[in-house]
């Protein structure tokens, strides 16, 4: 396979592009279509729907100045053009679900046309668009397309894809022209305010001159890509000024509980576990879940046996790698484009909230299902060159597939449907699952159905006890109904988990002073004041606990007596 030229980009004014387009825009509405019946599920509800921010337009500015999440969610991160986004769209229909599941399916429609017009700078014709047509159908993306909160995937890949796809069409016909950079420069502007990992664009276009161009030294062509580079490393600092400006942080998600107070190195040990995971979903993901969680995935902080499969696929994803920069410089190219999209959730460098999501896999699988088509394209030549009756099998295996994931994907948007059905299906698809629990327990609750949602959560503890968050929840609900015998403990497990708890000790010395536990309460709230914990908080504790002292010793029918016989004693 050879390295792209200046007749790629003539294909692509061949008349049958439009036809091509169109029938890869057709592949993705059909995959997606299903998903316009969905609610709003899962994150929509603490994102959008339940979010007072989204529901009136105000000016620009008021959006750069807030977090992604509500704050008291405890997560933040900063995407305010996704915030505007879902802003207009709910002006638009009245806060309608309609409208943004269809903003959603129009957007992977238009992902789908965009990878094959980028894929066509790199592929003959044929082969950018079944690297397209696998894109469109792909059951992976489904979470992106059908659960509205996955609009920022949508989003920022138009806009990776429209900026490859600039640079690449000037550079199939020579340098990069002026307007095109800045051009470029003004997307990644716009998409590093619309989510995380479109900063690595920059890396992209580097990775391209690596892998793919071969007109001149590559000393030269990467000095007059610096023209472009630095503006983007400019945009990009501004950006991370602002954001930690903003959520007080680079990172701003709150850790996955497996991620905790782990090492960099104990998180590369845990995500070779999820490699295998990884490898399966993009080909063949026949199972999809909501969530990738203990004991779903088990997770080792250190060397286990375990984790031999996913060095494997990394040492052999490593030497195709480096086979495929000389033999197949486009098949390495989609190596890395996956890899560098991936990394700002790979959780070695950075922790995130996630083990594996497949949201996240949506931008990164252009570049696999590139290098995917481009390895087609070398086995349908060896076998014609054999002349090999096996080479009649490959497109027939290929239009298996993507009917295949039409049809997976289109019935798993109902999945998304709404957050009952959600929550009831993750625990049957992953009854090991702890976060499936839990999820399906607070979705319980709020059904009242306290038993049943007691339950939940007590499995979720009993299968990641190392977990603060579900002891803390379970206690809160025990204290809501009064029961703080029962709140106690678990307030006092989280806190053996997760010492770093103002709000536990808090709750623990509510509890006490509701079972009349003043003296216990007035010493939690005075070990509190002294670790620097909640003062003004504890201070009022303190003084609930004394004026209840005083008022139960001043009803003790003995305390004269007491007293007296005191002032007797010599």
């Amino acid at each position: 396979m050879t390295a792209p030229h200046s007749g790629r980009a003539r294909a692509l004014t061949d008349p049958r592009w439009g036809v091509l387009a169109l029938c890869i825009a057709l592949l993705a509405l059909a995959a997606a279509a299903t998903s316009l019946r969905n609610g709003f599920t899962y994150d929509d509800r603490w994102i959008i729907a339940d979010n007072g921010r989204v529901h009136a337009l105000r000016a620009v500015w008021v959006y750069f100045e807030e977090s992604y999440w509500p704050m008291k969610s405890g997560a933040a991160l900063y995407r305010p053009f996704v915030i505007i986004g879902y802003s207009l769209q709910w002006a638009i229909g009245g806060g309608s679900p309609v409208v943004f599941h269809l903003v959603n399916v129009v957007l992977a429609a238009v992902s789908a046309v965009l990878v094959f017009w980028v894929a066509g700078f790199f592929l003959p014709l044929r082969l950018a668009w079944l690297a397209a047509a696998f894109f469109a159908v792909h059951p992976v993306h489904v979470e992106a397309v059908a659960n509205v909160v996955g609009q920022a995937e949508l989003w920022a890949a138009i806009i990776v894809l429209t900026a490859v796809g600039l640079y690449a069409r000037d550079r199939s016909e020579g340098p990069l022209r002026r307007e095109t950079g800045a051009s470029i420069c003004a997307l990644f502007l716009v998409g590093v305010f619309t989510k995380e990992h479109v900063i690595v664009l920059p890396t992209l276009l580097v990775a391209a001159e690596l892998f793919v161009y071969r007109d001149g030294r590559l000393w030269d062509r990467l000095q007059r890509l610096r023209l472009l580079l630095w503006p983007l490393v400019a945009i990009a600092a501004v950006y991370l000024v602002v954001r930690v400006q903003v959520i007080g942080g680079v990172g701003g998600d709150v850790e996955h509980p497996s991620l905790l107070h782990r090492t960099m190195s104990e998180r590369a040990f845990i995500m070779l576990g999820v490699v295998p995971e990884y490898a399966r979903l993009l080909l063949w993901p026949a199972r999809l879940f909501a969530d990738y969680s203990p004991r779903q995935l088990m997770v080792y902080p250190g060397p286990d046996v375990s984790q031999v499969t996913g060095i494997v696929l990394l040492l052999g994803a490593v030497i195709l790698f480096v086979v495929s920069v000389r033999r197949a410089p486009v098949v390495a190219f989609g190596a890395a484009w996956f890899a560098l999209l991936l990394a700002p959730v790979s959780n070695v460098l950075l922790a995130t909230g996630i083990l594996v999501a497949e949201r996240t896999l949506f931008l990164p699988s252009v570049g696999a299902m590139m290098a995917l088509a481009g390895g087609v394209g070398l086995l349908s030549a060896r076998l014609r060159a054999d002349r090999s009756p096996l080479a009649r099998l490959v497109p027939l295996l290929c239009a298996i597939l993507i009917a295949l994931g039409v049809v997976r994907s289109s019935t798993r948007n109902a999945f998304w449907h709404d957050s009952v059905n959600a929550f009831r299906t993750m625990v049957d698809d992953a009854p090991l699952n702890f976060k499936a629990h839990y999820a399906w327990g607070g979705q319980l609750f709020e059904l009242r159905k306290a038993r049943d949602g007691e339950l939940e959560w007590r499995i979720a503890i009993a299968l990641n006890p190392g977990y603060h968050g579900v002891y803390m929840d379970l206690a809160h609900r025990y204290r809501e109904a009064h029961l703080c015998p029962a709140a106690l403990p678990l307030y006092r497990q989280a806190l053996a988990v997760e010492p770093d708890l103002p709000l536990a000790q808090v709750s623990i010395a509510a509890c006490q002073l509701e079972m009349a536990q003043y003296r216990a309460a007035r010493t939690t709230g005075r070990v509190a004041i002294a670790d620097g914990l909640y003062k003004k908080a504890f201070r009022y504790i303190i003084e609930r606990a004394d004026s209840a002292l005083v008022a139960t010793d001043s009803l003790d029918p003995t305390i004269g007596a007491k007293w007296l016989a005191r002032r007797k004693s010599p």
